[in-house]
């Protein structure tokens, strides 16, 4: 099995995230939904720069977060958590990522919000069906 291409999959699968930032004094979590560019191993996401979890993306750029839908069956639980670096897009990377963002979500052309990309560090999925607990890591570890 191509681990990197399951992770990958599943990503592109799904389409809400959970979003975790933090200052030296502050936590927070929100909800976030997501394109996935595989090239690029990047997440981009639309959020207002006011909202509270924005002014932490500001003050420090390492996030963490997670992709898990909700099954009921244990066996069917699968779920990513996530490492990256966040920085909100300008120019023609902003261009080109809201227009790969409206394709998927066409009423957010409506919203007025900035489009960040979530640089990828680390992904961890767990993935029952594979075998209860089991783990895929990205970038693969070296043995």
């Amino acid at each position: 099995m191509n681990e990197t291409k399951h992770i990958c999959d599943f990503i592109k699968n799904n389409y809400l995230l959970t979003l975790c930032t933090n200052s030296p004094s502050d936590l927070w979590c929100t909800h976030c939904y997501y394109i996935f560019d595989s090239n690029k191993m990047s997440l981009f996401i639309m959020t207002s720069e006011k909202s509270h979890h924005s002014q932490l993306m500001i003050l420090n750029k390492n996030i963490v977060g997670t992709i898990a839908p909700q099954p009921k069956n244990i066996i069917d639980i699968k779920g990513i958590q996530f490492k990256g670096y966040i920085e909100k897009l300008t120019n023609k990377e902003e261009k080109r990522a809201k227009n790969l963002y409206y394709n998927i979500f066409p009423t957010a052309k409506f919203i007025s919000a900035p489009i960040w990309e979530i640089k990828l560090t680390m992904l961890k999925m767990t993935d029952n069906s594979l075998g209860f607990g089991k783990k895929l890591i990205w970038p693969p570890q070296m043995t």
